[in-house]
């Protein structure tokens, strides 16, 4: 609303220019320039001299135009200075609130770099309802993440003092996506020192800097060109498996994921074998389809059924929310008692 009064007082003051401007050349014969030049001055009450001899009729439109000059020159100044005042105000007030929930973050993640791949990342994330900060240099990409309701500070993510204000000593994740590989670098040297046990993400442009961001102490380092190439290539060798797949994870008439759950203390699948389970019917169709056994540290893909359930393997599912939000309960994250005494 407020934009809107603003651009109205600029049309106006136009309009006053080119009424004055006309009036001056129609009742005075003098140039156009001339003419202009003498609104300005006239409008914006400055006290120059006019430019020739009025008559009757130009003393007038002289006076008129003081008059919208005045009105129209106070409704502009007071128009634009709410327009400051106030966005200095809400950007003031935004920042803080800001700063108070980034204090609040915990088991969060700290996505460096907010371009296109990061744009990416935080949609995920977002989605998915994981906690997370953003840092980026470029103040426009700040601003923009944070009209978009996401937590976002300006800062150089290889600079210690912005990773501390993201609270990376209390992080879970941290994803390095800034375009260049040597920043990223950085990054993951800095926050593998601040956090040991940070799950650190990196995006590696060749094989080069992937082995050196591996050294550095990063878990994974992921390259979009080669993600891009392989799938460009499976479209053409196998178009139909890549259609599925798109249609399984990506087509709200389905809403399959696939979601990692850990199997809890006091879960009721412990020590059961997987075809013993009865994980498919519990949870109303929720298939594991993988499983990662903490005791050996191996993920085992589509698991044989007499494979033993043990408290901290994480299962890999492929499910809608309600399936997988029932084998988490299945795996002790909500116990249900009645499951399984029969």
């Amino acid at each position: 609303m407020l934009k809107h009064r603003i651009w109205v007082a600029l049309l106006l003051i136009a309009g006053v220019i080119i009424l004055g401007t006309a009036g001056y050349v129609v009742i005075e014969d003098w140039p156009i320039f001339n003419s202009i030049y003498m609104t300005i001055i006239t409008i914006s009450t400055v006290g120059f001299s006019e430019v020739g001899t009025l008559t009757p009729h130009g003393r007038m439109l002289t006076m008129v135009l003081i008059v919208l000059g005045i009105g129209i020159g106070g409704y502009t100044i007071g128009n634009l200075s709410a327009f400051i005042i106030e966005g200095h105000i809400r950007h003031v007030i935004r920042g803080r609130k800001m700063e108070r929930q980034i204090l609040n973050l915990k088991n969060h993640t700290i996505v460096c770099g907010f371009g296109r791949t990061g744009n990416e990342i935080v949609n995920v994330l977002n989605a998915d309802n994981v906690d997370f900060v953003i840092i980026d240099s470029d103040d426009a990409r700040v601003a923009e993440a944070q009209d978009e309701g996401f937590l976002a500070i300006q800062g150089n993510a290889t600079d210690d003092d912005v990773l501390r204000k993201c609270r990376i000593e209390h992080a879970s994740g941290l994803i390095a996506a800034l375009g260049n590989d040597a920043d990223n670098l950085f990054v993951v040297l800095s926050a593998r020192e601040m956090n040991p046990n940070l799950k650190i993400i990196s995006r590696g442009i060749d094989e080069t800097s992937t082995r050196k961001l591996l050294r550095a102490g990063a878990d994974n380092v992921i390259s979009p060109f080669t993600i891009a190439g392989r799938r460009m290539a499976a479209l053409v060798t196998r178009p139909e498996i890549v259609e599925f797949l798109e249609i399984m994870v990506h087509d709200s008439e389905f809403e399959l994921k696939m979601e990692q759950i850990i199997i809890k203390k006091k879960s009721l699948l412990i020590a059961k074998k997987l075809n013993q389970s009865n994980i498919k019917s519990e949870t109303d169709g929720a298939m594991v389809i993988g499983i990662k056994k903490q005791s050996v540290g191996k993920m085992v893909i589509n698991p044989p059924g007499d494979t033993t359930l043990e408290e901290g393997d994480i299962l890999i599912a492929l499910g809608n929310d309600m399936q997988l939000e029932k084998l988490e309960q299945l795996a002790g994250r909500k116990p249900l008692l009645d499951i399984g005494s029969d």
